[in-house]
This record gives structure tokens, C-alpha cells and sequence, in this order.
């Protein structure tokens, strides 16, 4: 939306001169003649050009369209973050581009440390070879995936990854998302924990 983007960079432009008009009340008094031309230009600015294509913009409905689109984007990622089953966004050499709460309770890892590195390296040294191979099958679309992996923090519990392709909205290239299903007791506690419990056997 290039007048839309137009807009902001000049909305954006605006807020500063006045930010340094306000600057300028301190000026000597003989010079405040200068200052109150400069922000009557300003008002005429908003007058003849901010106003009418705001007007516009809202006619064609792109200031809509843009602001619908992001309320969806923020909604979209506040469902992922609260998604009950642990849930990670990566890349096709498994870098975390997202994880949600529930799958930085079962990591052990922060979701800030975690993105930009790979998710393999979370893995027992064993698993990490396979789980990289089935993410770039997934990445290359030759289909969804799922096996059986161990995380480093808890070895001994195995965890189901099932791996489907994802391309994010604006992204050039197809993520990969991976649902981790713990086992054992793990699992029973998300059984167990308040509210709709989901299936994993699902």
C-alpha cells in the first residue's frame, strides 16, 4: 500500500517539526514572529495536504484494510502464544522464528533465547541429525512429518514432533511448524492442567 506507507513517512515527518516547534517557545521574543509563521504553515500543511488524503485513504478503505490487517496479525499471534499444546515456528535448518508459552515450559527455554538458534540444539545429540532432515523434507514440501525425539533437559521422556509446512503471511520462503507432544507424565499434567485439556493422542 504505497500511499498508505506515503502518508505515514509525511504524518511521521509532521510530528517532528512540530516536536521542534514546542522546542521553540524558547526563543527571544522578537524571533516568535518567525516561530507563529512556521506553525501556521503547519496548520495549512495538515489543512491542504494530511486531511484530504487521510480522507481519501479512508474512502478506498487501504487505512482499513491496513489497520483490519494488523488487528489480525496481533490476533493471530496472541492465539499462538496461548495455544495449550507446546508449538514452534522454525525455519528449514530448524531456527526458532517464534515459540509459544507452552513449548518454553516444556524446552526449559526462554522463547527470546531460543529464536535465532536452532531447535535441534535442544534435542539429545542422537535425535538431532533425523529432526533436521524431516524439517527440510517438510520445507520442500514433500509433505508433514512426525517422530519421536528427546529433549536435552528431560532425556529420558520421549517428545512427538510432528512437523507441517507454514508460509507465514509476508515470509519468502516456507516455515516449518513443529507441535512438541510430551509423553508420560509430562503429559498428564497438560491433561490434568485447568481448562480444556487438549488431546495429544490427536
Amino acid at each position: 500500500m504505497p500511499h498508505l506507507e506515503e502518508f505515514g513517512e509525511d504524518l511521521a515527518d509532521f510530528v517532528r517539526r512540530i516536536a521542534e516547534l514546542k522546542s521553540a517557545r524558547s526563543v527571544p521574543t522578537g524571533d516568535l514572529s518567525t516561530v507563529l509563521d512556521a506553525a501556521l504553515f503547519e496548520l495549512d500543511h495538515v489543512a491542504d495536504q494530511l486531511w484530504p488524503t487521510y480522507e481519501r485513504l479512508a474512502v478506498n478503505g487501504q487505512w482499513d484494510n491496513a489497520t483490519s490487517d494488523r488487528d489480525e496479525q496481533r490476533l493471530l499471534r496472541a492465539l499462538f502464544q496461548r495455544m495449550p499444546l507446546p508449538v514452534a515456528l522454525m525455519d528449514r535448518e530448524t531456527v526458532v522464528r517464534r515459540m509459544n508459552f507452552a513449548a518454553t515450559g516444556l524446552t526449559g527455554v526462554r522463547a527470546g533465547y531460543a529464536t535465532g538458534r536452532p531447535l535441534a540444539g535442544f534435542l539429545v545429540h542422537a535425535d538431532r541429525v533425523a529432526f533436521r532432515s524431516q524439517t527440510a523434507a517438510v520445507a520442500r514440501g514433500e509433505g508433514d512429518r512426525s517422530l519421536n525425539v528427546h529433549l536435552q533437559r528431560s532425556p529420558g521422556t520421549p517428545v512427538r514432533a510432528t512437523l507441517t509446512a507454514l508460509r507465514p503471511g509476508a515470509e519468502p520462503r516456507t516455515g516449518v511448524l513443529v507441535v512438541l507432544q510430551p509423553s508420560g507424565e509430562r503429559a498428564e499434567r497438560l491433561r490434568s492442567a485447568p481448562g480444556p485439556a487438549p488431546d495429544l493422542a490427536e
